[in-house]
C-alpha cells in the first residue's frame, strides 16, 4: 500500500513524500486496524521531519 503524505506550512506545501506498507504486512487486517497502521506510519515520518524550536524573549 502506497500513501501520499504531505506537510503543508501556512498554505504551502513544503515538504511531500510517499510512504509504503508492504501488502504482507497488512495481511488479514481488519479496515480499522489498517487505518491505525497508517496513522502509525504517517506520525512516525512527521516525528521524523518536523521540529518546532521556541525560545522565550521577555
Amino acid at each position: 500500500m502506497r500513501i501520499k503524505v504531505q506537510l503543508d506550512v501556512d498554505g504551502q506545501v513544503t515538504k511531500q513524500d510517499m510512504l509504503e506498507i508492504p501488502e504482507h504486512k497488512l495481511g488479514e487486517m481488519t479496515e480499522e486496524e489498517i487505518e491505525q497502521a497508517i496513522e502509525i506510519k504517517v506520525r512516525t515520518w512527521i516525528d521524523r521531519i518536523v521540529r518546532v524550536e521556541w525560545e522565550v524573549l521577555d
